[in-house]
């Protein structure tokens, strides 16, 4: 298999990186492409970090990344504001600090409208995403 281009995905929660892209981030990992990982929610102490970090380490996708919001439904996931509440400009430097130094050819991220569920993690991270490739 050729090698793919390097990704990096960028979601609300753990898990979305293994329910949403996790066959594309294997494949990628398995050409020996770059990839990693950047979720917006969940504190690095925490056990979903635990959880994140198991489900990349199978996928292959190198060292997951928490911006360390606080969940919308779990304000105990994190000391920091809930992602949701979180002012955008600030979600948006956190996430373009790590595409500087991933520095990825493809990005995948959230869709305008949440996915199914309509998250409102999933659409503010969606909304940080957009702004930054807008500049």
């Amino acid at each position: 298999m050729p090698q793919l281009p390097s990704l990096l995905a960028v979601f609300g929660h753990p898990d979305d990186e293994s329910l949403i892209t996790g066959g594309v981030l294997a494949q990628h990992a398995a050409s020996g492409a770059r990839t990693t990982v950047v979720t917006a929610t969940w504190a690095p102490d925490t056990y979903r970090a635990v959880e994140l970090a198991d489900a990349v380490r199978i996928l292959g996708a190198g060292e997951p990344r928490l911006l360390g919001y606080a969940d919308h439904r779990v304000p105990e996931s994190s000391p920091s504001p809930r992602l949701c509440d979180a002012h955008l400009d600030r979600v948006v430097e956190d996430i373009v600090r790590h595409i500087r130094a991933f520095r990825p050819e493809i990005v995948l991220t959230h869709d305008a409208y949440g996915g199914l569920t309509g998250h409102p993690n999933h659409r503010q991270t969606h909304r940080a995403f957009r702004t930054h490739s807008q500049h």
